[in-house]
C-alpha cells in the first residue's frame, strides 16, 4: 500500500522535440515527497520555464539546468504558485477521503483535522511538501546529454551492459550537503532535514 502511494506522489516530464528547431529531447522524474502537490506542480511548469531561461536561448544547458531548479523555487513562493499549490492539496485531499472512505478512523480523522496540513486553509503547502527532481536534456543537433539533480533521485546510463552513475544523490549526513544545510539555518537529525525527511530538497 505504501508504495502504490509512493508512485501516486511522483511526476514526470517526456518532451521530444523541444526548442529551437526541435533539437532538444526533455525528461525528468519528480519524486514526491509527503504529498504531490510540489511534484505535480513542477511537471506543469517546469518544460516552460527552461525554455524561457535566457541561458536556455544563448545555448547553455548547463547553466538552464540549474537555473530552472531555482526558477522552480522562486514560483512555488510567489502568490500565484502557493495558490496553485493550494488547489492541488484540496484535490489530494479529496482523492485521500475517496480511497479512506472504506477505511474510515475516527481517531485518524481526528489527527488529520488537527495536524494535516491540506485541512488548514492558510498553510504554505511549499513549506509542508516538496519533491526530489531528476532532469535529462538531450541536445539532438550536438549529440551531447546533460544531467541535472536534486535530492535522492538517480539517474543512470547503461551502455554495453555496464551501469554509469549519472548523478550523485543528496543526502543530509554528507558533509557538503550537511554544510549547505546548517549554513540555511537548518539541522540534521537522525539522517533527516529538521527531522522531516521531505525538507531536504530544493523544492
Amino acid at each position: 500500500m505504501q508504495g502504490w502511494r509512493k508512485r501516486m506522489e511522483d511526476a514526470h516530464i517526456s518532451d521530444i522535440g523541444v526548442g529551437p528547431n526541435n533539437q532538444y529531447h526533455l525528461f525528468g522524474v519528480f519524486d514526491g515527497h509527503g504529498g504531490k502537490e510540489v511534484s505535480q506542480f513542477v511537471k506543469k511548469h517546469y518544460t516552460e520555464e527552461f525554455l524561457n531561461l535566457k541561458s536556455f536561448k544563448i545555448g547553455n544547458i548547463k547553466s538552464s539546468l540549474t537555473e530552472s531548479f531555482l526558477k522552480i523555487d522562486e514560483l512555488l513562493v510567489e502568490p500565484s504558485g502557493k495558490a496553485e499549490l493550494k488547489k492541488y492539496a484540496k484535490q489530494s485531499k479529496e482523492d485521500d477521503e475517496k480511497r479512506n472512505a472504506k477505511e474510515k478512523n475516527k481517531q485518524m480523522d481526528l489527527f488529520k483535522q488537527l495536524f494535516d496540513y491540506k485541512n488548514q486553509e492558510d498553510v504554505d503547502v511549499a513549506m509542508m511538501t516538496g519533491c526530489t527532481a531528476n532532469v535529462c536534456c538531450i541536445d539532438q543537433a550536438k549529440r551531447k546529454i546533460y544531467f541535472a539533480n536534486s535530492g535522492d533521485s538517480r539517474s543512470v546510463m547503461c551502455k554495453k551492459g555496464i551501469a554509469y552513475p549519472m548523478s550523485v544523490d543528496h543526502k543530509p549526513e554528507m558533509d557538503i550537503e550537511k554544510n549547505r544545510i546548517y549554513k540555511a539555518d537548518g539541522w540534521v537529525s537522525e539522517g533527516r532535514v529538521k527531522g522531516k525527511k521531505n525538507l531536504f530538497i530544493l523544492y
